[in-house]
């Protein structure tokens, strides 16, 4: 974003504020600077995120034999009951085999319109893949899925990829034949030991917890999804840092929690708090747990100007002291400032009552939530946490259009960075939820392929394909950025963000060099100009030539090289000599000073001319033009350019 909007003070005093209502001060963010905010390099995210869950794993039964079979096979199939882990286990499985320079990368059912429902072009050489087929879906999906999976294992096999697939729910005996050797039942690791092991990683010693209370055993024998017994544990971890007494207690106050116990309290103090300011300060203080007074108390205003309630006439000096208001609604500050419930949990209560109870209050309440993101004093961590106690009232209750609502409300006026950074926040806990992933990615696509979109739309947009999407599915963020790329007007955020992350990993930019060479024979003239340009972009001799995993590079693939030279010939077709030669040149002077890969190289430039004696002629004054440096070497080069070109024209050798 180049421009500059809302207020900048440039001298060293402070703001000076008149009239009414809250102070925001608009601040400029650059391209660069949300992507620092929104988190490192995607391929360091993975394993980070795997790291993480490694710490925390408990290999479950069937899991061996799942290793070996992978090992040995190159692909498995895990099937098992829901909640058991399958997934977890698909990642660890693939995680063993990371020696660091693979690339982790998670194949989904088409969501895009493509003719399969499974893209074989998401294959990467020596790609670590999987394939989770474990959400419902209906008989006619299944049974096309199940038709490419055979296909699929083939590619992987082809491309030294090793292919983890979730299978779903009681798919035994449906198999094709000959993948049914692949399969390896995964079931439950034991409740217990799972629970005492995110314990651990969380540094709560052994002597903490030795004990295992009757509400405790009766919750681990219900057989809860791994899933909610790491919810559990989470809670257990801070209710250790908020509540009193020892283990036992603090897992009461966690089932309650999680099973919303705090509910009914909430409902009898509701009776008690008749009035507008201290319903309003209690739901304030339940989304801004943990900020200090100052901010409660000026949200709590924010929230009342929301929903219009009238204002008080009393004196400034006769109105009611914040301790004692707080103390109304079972609050406090504690030494540092900060307000909290005086009861473990009740925060989460008071959220979900209002939210269920209060529908009309969730338009309202998301407009607060993008206006009081910015509001001077705010800590980062209190607006990251802000954000998602919204977001998940949103994800939990099936309101996932709510949370897309208030990215956009972040990114339109006032523009402020707090707000740029809330919306890519936003968009990150839709994106990583496990029942509405798919929701925000088909927004994101959607939005992408629409003009215009507002620059700061596409700024949020261009960051979370690249820092969040890219993640796990790469080739997504690609056709999303590359569509964001096409229509942004006055900026380059999103063909930046496409090129760095193409610039890491050269199996994406040959799957992204092969996305244009279709582009280019399909598309209006409009995009096809932007296209071409964007081909002599990506295609990048360097990271074409230089060695993968397995020591060949990806232009010693031949279908590599019959795409590439397709590609070239559209650009020849469509661009004039001056704007392809550049890179032309590049390739070239490439060939020249590298044997290894000097015939494949030149070969595809050649083969792109298609025996036309004009585009000929000009790689060859291409050729010729190169730097004067290393005469004696160019002459039997360009012999060697002249030769490759009578061949291709049907001429014999002089």
């Amino acid at each position: 974003m180049n421009e500059r909007s809302g207020t900048f003070v440039e001298s060293n005093y402070g703001a000076t504020h008149t009239g009414d209502g809250d102070q925001y001060v608009t601040q400029h963010i650059s391209f660069t600077q949300l992507a620092q905010a929104a988190g490192k390099d995607p391929r360091r995210i993975a394993d980070d995120q795997l790291a993480w869950l490694r710490k925390r794993f408990v290999p479950p039964p069937g899991l061996a034999r799942a290793r070996r079979i992978l090992e040995c096979n190159g692909t498995v199939f895990l099937d098992g009951t829901p909640g058991a882990g399958r997934r977890s286990a698909a990642w660890m499985l693939l995680y063993e085999l990371h020696s660091g320079h693979e690339t982790f990368h998670e194949i989904l059912p088409d969501e895009d319109g493509g003719q399969r429902c499974l893209d074989l072009d998401q294959v990467g050489d020596s790609a670590l893949i999987l394939v989770d087929l474990s959400a419902p879906a209906d008989e006619q999906t299944w049974s096309k899925v199940r038709g490419e999976l055979h296909d699929l294992r083939v590619a992987a096999h082809e491309h030294a990829a090793r292919l983890v697939v979730v299978l779903p729910a009681g798919t035994a005996g449906r198999l094709q034949p000959d993948l049914s050797a692949f399969r390896v039942e995964i079931t439950r690791p034991p409740e217990q030991t799972v629970f005492q092991r995110y314990l651990r990683a969380a540094d709560i010693p052994v002597t903490e917890t030795d004990s295992i209370s009757k509400p405790l055993s009766d919750f681990l024998a219900g057989t809860p999804s791994m899933r909610k017994i790491a919810d559990l544990a989470e809670l257990v971890v801070e209710a250790r840092e908020r509540s009193e007494g020892g283990f036992a207690a603090w897992c009461e106050d966690a089932l309650a929690v999680l099973d919303n116990r705090q509910g009914t309290r909430v409902t009898e103090k509701l009776t008690t708090l008749r009035e507008g300011p201290q319903r309003a300060l209690l739901l304030a203080t339940a989304m801004l747990h943990g900020t200090r007074a100052e901010i409660v108390h000026r949200a709590t205003a924010a929230l009342l100007r929301k929903v219009k309630h009238p204002q008080a006439d009393l004196p400034l000096l006769e109105h009611t002291d914040l301790t004692v208001r707080l103390k109304e609604i079972g609050a406090s500050a504690d030494a540092s400032g900060r307000v909290r419930f005086d009861k473990f949990g009740y925060d989460s209560a008071v959220r979900s009552h209002f939210w269920t109870h209060w529908p009309e209050l969730r338009d309202p309440l998301q407009k607060w939530v993008a206006g009081i993101v910015d509001l001077p004093g705010l800590e980062q961590s209190d607006r990251d946490e802000l954000v998602e106690r919204f977001a998940r009232q949103c994800l939990h209750d099936g309101h996932p259009n709510m949370l897309m609502d208030l990215v956009r409300q972040c990114t339109g006026a006032p523009v402020t960075r707090f707000r740029l950074e809330a919306a890519v926040r936003a968009l990150h806990h839709g994106l990583q939820d496990e029942v509405h992933s798919r929701f925000f990615r088909r927004k994101i696509l959607d939005a992408a392929e629409t003009t215009p979109v507002s620059r700061e739309f596409t700024q949020v947009l261009a960051v979370t394909c690249w820092k969040v999407i890219a993640v796990h599915h790469p080739d997504q963020a690609l056709v999303r950025l590359h569509h964001l790329a096409r229509r942004e007007a006055g900026t380059v955020h999103a063909r930046d963000a496409l090129a760095r992350l193409v610039g890491s990993d050269a199996q994406l930019r040959v799957w992204m060099l092969k996305r244009l060479v279709q582009r280019l024979q399909s598309e209006s003239e409009r995009w096809r100009r932007f296209d071409a340009g964007l081909f002599l972009e990506l295609a990048d001799p360097a990271p074409l030539t230089a060695p993968g995993p397995h020591t060949h590079s990806p232009l010693s693939d031949p279908g590599v090289q019959e795409q590439l030279a397709a590609g070239w010939h559209l650009v020849f077709l469509m661009c004039p000599y001056e704007v392809w030669r550049a890179q032309a040149q590049h390739w070239f002077r490439t060939a020249l000073e590298g044997e290894a890969q000097r015939g494949p190289l030149i070969d595809v430039l050649i083969r792109g001319g298609r025996q036309r004696t004009d585009l000929l002629a000009l790689l060859y004054v291409a050729a010729r033009d190169l730097s004067a440096d290393g005469r004696e070497r160019r002459a039997p080069f360009l012999a060697l350019v002249r030769q490759k070109i009578d061949a291709a024209l049907g001429l014999r050798d002089r």
